[in-house]
Order: structure tokens, then sequence, then C-alpha cells
């Protein structure tokens, strides 16, 4: 990403209270979570929640919870999954037991409780300010806090303005019950403002929250234009919880999800033009057909016909950017977390980007995903062509590095399984001076996290590059373009047992007409050997064999995203076959 955010594999939902915001210590609270399915608010429908922890054998233990709490300062820490009722659609919890769409503004209910702290522990390491709701306003008489769920029906929708109309309750649920051809340019559903990408899932607040069912439906001829969002609305009445003061550079039919589940449904001979007058040369740029940007959502049986993309990433007008960032693909742009299940993409996906007054930075480029960290199966991207011209021909009087990843699938890739890949890639990058890596694979450009299994792949590649003779990378894999020890030490946050890297893939794949005779481009090394395992504290491999750890080496050489301190004791297995 953009920045060195950890995957969030887990929420922390924690309160806590915001500085200065009561002025006298509060008294004892009690906070009840009401399911709210009758119009009587005083009947005792407390929810009742199964909450999943881990002994210390890392086995999962499963108790049923009453999600009553206490809290003596305003401080409540909870870890609540979303309930479900049956013929209804949860959309949040409230401070209000009734909230109608008259209530909304810009698609979200100004009674919405937002749970957690809004910054990751990465995020409150860059922002002075941790905003959370503190609970306190909201007690009555004898200090109890009754939070209220919002239950919403599915909308059917069978027009283009029912489309676009998602926008007015971004935390709804949609069914389309007919084919859609559309006729004016479509307006993204959903924003990805600047700084979300430092807050946990549910403080995504303008991100499409809802359900899209498709019913196997249709939508044709889906134009988007341009990367600049007005926001003009957002700023005449106050961003949600301080969201950030631009969304530009986001293109999808939806700009942002988060949490979200769309399926069902197919998009054909979509066109998306991010090029010429509508050349965007702001800051990050992320572009995909569904979405740009997707934190922790669920896709299946999605499908992309014949999409015809065009980006354009330039510094005609741009006055301040330290390096290029732009992350397109055929589905989804960039995200965290998310599943990809049975989805398909044809089409052709072309990217150019010029840097004049910057240098270096990172590109990615994928047939589905570009820079988006997700678990993938069953998904199949055919008949696509991906072309990236890239021309670093800036100035700068310091180097900075350029990063380039393009993948058949994904540009980035973490957990991909059983998914069919066919693909045309052209790539061409200009940066004759300076550092400079350009991973290109038939599945992925660079393999981070976890593994690409029983995945298969037919892919011709062709490269024309122009890198500098002693700083300039090219690594190309039948499979992978790379495999990235510095993201894979991320595991050892969560698992104390992992694996990383490529396993029981069919692939073929010739650049400029030679057979690609290595899966991965380039393995991480140590000491002049291709790793094995990166091990924290000692590890019994086998009886009478315990490795000694090696992860102060591998930090040394490649770096982590994360202190050693904060990792498990244990080992990720590295898979390059």
């Amino acid at each position: 990403m953009k920045k060195a955010l950890a995957v969030l594999l887990t929420l922390s939902l924690l309160l806590m209270a915001v500085p200065g915001f009561a002025e006298e210590p509060a008294a004892t609270l009690t906070v009840t979570f009401d399911l709210n399915t009758t119009p009587d608010t005083t009947d005792n429908e407390t929810y009742i929640y199964t909450a999943t922890g881990y002994n210390e054998y890392w086995q999962p233990v499963t108790e049923e919870k009453e999600a009553v709490f206490t809290t003596e300062d305003g401080v409540l820490a909870v870890d609540l999954p979303v309930p479900t009722r049956e013929g209804w659609y949860f959309a949040g919890w409230q401070t209000r037991p009734v909230v109608t769409a008259d209530d909304l503004i810009n698609g979200v209910s100004p009674y919405l409780w937002m749970p957690g702290h809004k910054a990751s522990a990465f995020g409150q390491a860059m922002q002075a300010e941790d905003e959370v709701i503190d609970l306190n306003p909201f007690a009555d008489e004898n200090s109890k806090v009754r939070l209220y769920a919002r239950w919403v029906q599915l909308t059917p929708i069978d027009s283009p303005e029912g489309l676009q109309a998602m926008a007015n309750d971004l935390y709804g649920a949609y069914e389309l019950t007919a084919d859609i051809e559309m006729t004016d340019t479509f307006i993204p559903v959903g924003c990805y403002f600047n700084n979300y990408e430092l807050f946990e899932t549910a403080w995504w607040t303008y991100a499409f929250r809802g359900t899209l069912i498709g019913n196997g439906h249709t939508i044709s001829g889906l134009k988007l234009q341009g990367a600049v969002r007005d926001i003009a609305g957002y700023v005449d009445t106050p961003v949600w919880h301080n969201d950030g003061v631009t969304c530009d550079g986001t293109v999808g039919l939806f700009g942002a999800v988060a949490g979200a589940n769309l399926s069902g449904f197919t998009l054909k001979d979509a066109v998306i033009d991010v090029a010429g007058e509508y050349a965007y040369d702001g800051g990050y740029c992320y572009v995909g057909t569904v979405a740009a940007f997707d934190m922790a959502s669920t896709l299946s049986d999605i499908h992309v016909e014949n999409v015809t993309i065009n980006v354009e990433d330039t510094e005609v007008h741009a006055e301040v950017r330290d390096s290029a960032y732009v992350s397109v693909a055929g589905l989804e742009g960039g995200g965290w977390n998310s599943t990809v299940q049975n989805c398909s993409v044809s089409g052709t996906v072309s990217l150019d980007v010029r840097t004049e007054k910057s240098h270096g930075g990172s590109v990615y480029l994928g047939g589905m995903i570009a820079e988006n960290y997700a678990n993938i199966s069953g998904c199949k991207v055919d008949q696509i062509t991906l072309r990236l011209n890239h021309q670093d021909v800036s100035l700068a009087a310091e180097d900075t590095a350029l990063s380039v990843s393009v993948g058949g699938l994904g540009a980035s890739n973490t957990s991909t399984t059983n998914c069919d890949v066919n693909a045309m890639i052209e790539v061409s990058v200009e940066k004759p001076v300076g550092e400079a890596v350009v991973a290109v694979g038939g599945l992925a450009g660079s393999q981070y996290y976890m593994t690409a299994e029983k995945n298969n792949v037919q892919t011709e590649i062709q490269m024309n590059n122009k890198l500098d003779a002693e700083k300039g990378i090219e690594s190309v894999g039948s499979v992978a373009g790379q495999l990235d020890a510095f993201w894979a030490l991320q595991i050892l946050q969560y698992t104390p047992v992992a694996a990383c890297g490529t396993s029981g893939n069919t692939a073929q794949a010739t650049c400029n007409g030679d057979p690609v005779g290595t899966v991965i481009g380039k393995v991480p090394m140590l000491d002049g050997q291709p790793l094995g395992w990166i091990n924290n504290g000692e590890y019994q491999i086998a009886e009478g064999y315990t490795a000694p750890s090696n992860v102060e080496a591998v930090i040394e050489a490649y770096g982590s995203p994360v202190p050693q301190e904060a990792m498990m004791q244990g080992i990720i297995w590295i898979q390059a076959d």
C-alpha cells in the first residue's frame, strides 16, 4: 500500500473516550445492544452472540455471550460480530431506535455508533487524534445506554437511476430485478477518503457498507470518466467523524466498499476512461471496474466481460507528489482482507504513467486485482490484455526507488487457489537512472504473504524495459515475478506456523517468445542460498533437529513491516515450486 499498513486479519473493537469530551469522570455505564426487531423499544431484545477465542494451543474456543457491558469511565471493550435477522439486513448500531431514509446525510445515519478506535495500530502512530464516540451523552438518568440495531430490507433496482441511488443509503441492501442498460456517465457509489487506509474497517464511513445481490442480471455499458470526485456536499455538511479532505483518484462502480457483500451480476462492455482530457495527476490512483478500493468485503459470482480500461497517470498540474502511486485492475484496484470467489474478467486494461517532477514510486497492474491483498478462489481471467507503459523522465535530485508489479490475475497476491489465467501482458518501463524493480508474473507480479496454490496459468509476456544497468532489476516468473520477504514477515504477527510462496500450480509462460523457466522470478536469498523458511526463535522442524532463528538476518537483509517483538515465536515455510 501507499502506507505500510498491517494486514487487517482481525478487528480490534476497543472504545475510548475522546479527551476533553466529558469534563467530569462518568459514573458506571451499562451499555446494552438491542436487536430492535419490534416497535416496542422497552422490551428485552438483548443481543446474544457467539464469541470465538483461542486457547494456549491455538485451538478455537466458542461461547455464547449477552451483549451487555459496563464501563467506569466511558471506555468500553467489546468484540461483537454483526447480527443477523431473517429477511432483513443489518445497517449498523444506532443511538436512537428509529432511523429513516429522511435522516440520512450523504448516505449515512447521523445516529450511527462507530465501534472501536478510528485509527489502526499503525494509524495511531501516524496521526495525533484517535477519534471515538463517547457513550456518556447517550446515557439516561440511571447511567444506562441502549444501542439499537438498524435493519433494512432489499430495495429493487431495475434502472440506471436505481443504481445511482445506492449512494443515498450506503448501508442499505439492494437487488437487481432486471438487466440494466446504462446510458449516462456514472458517478461511483461510495468514497475512499485520503486517510481511510489508517482506519479500522468500521470507520470507513462513506464507503459502501451494504449488500448488492445481482440475481444473475447484467449491467451493460457502464461508463466512468475521470478520477476527480466532487465532494462539495460533504464540505457543506461536515464530513462524518472528520474523514479526509479528498476522495479523488478512485474510479469504479463503487468508489470504495468496506465490509460489503456483492454477488451475482455481470458488468458487460464497461468503459473506464481516465486518459486524455480525463487523465489524472493527483496523488494515489485506484481503478477497478467493480470497486476502486475494498476493505474486508466479499465478492462472489461477479463477471466483468469485455471491459476497456484506459488510465493515464501524469504530473502535468500536480504541484507536490513524492512519487507515483497507481493501482489498476479489471475487478478491484486496491484492497485489504477481501474475499473474491468465482469471479471472472475479460477485456483490455491499459496504464500509462509519466513522472516528470517526482521520481520512482509504486505501480500495480493486474487482470483481476491490483495492489489488493485478498483471498481469491475459483476465479478466471481469460482473453485479457494488460498493457503498461511507464516513463520516469524526472530530473529529481534524489532518486526514489521504483517498484512495478504486473500479474495476469493480480499485481500483488496473497492467497489464491484454483484460479485460471489466460493473459497477454505487455510491459515497457523506462527508468534509466536509479533503483527499480520490475516484477512480472503469469499469475502475480509480487507474491506477498500466504500462497498461490493449484492455479492454471497460460501467459504471453512482452518486456521492453530501459533500466539502470547496475540498479535496475527485471524478474519474471511463470507464476510470480517475485516473492517478497519484507511482507512475508507480516504473517508472524498472527500465527506461529504459516506458508508463503507458490505450490502445485500448472503454468506455461513465455517472455519475448522464450519459455519462462522459473516459477518465481526473484526469490529471497540469505548467504547466497534461497530461503527455505523464516524462523523467529527456535523451532523444532523434526525430531532431534531444532532450527535456530534466522529472522534477525532476514530483517537485516530485507527489512520488516513490523518490529520483531510483535512477531510470534514461529516459522514461515517458503515454497517456490
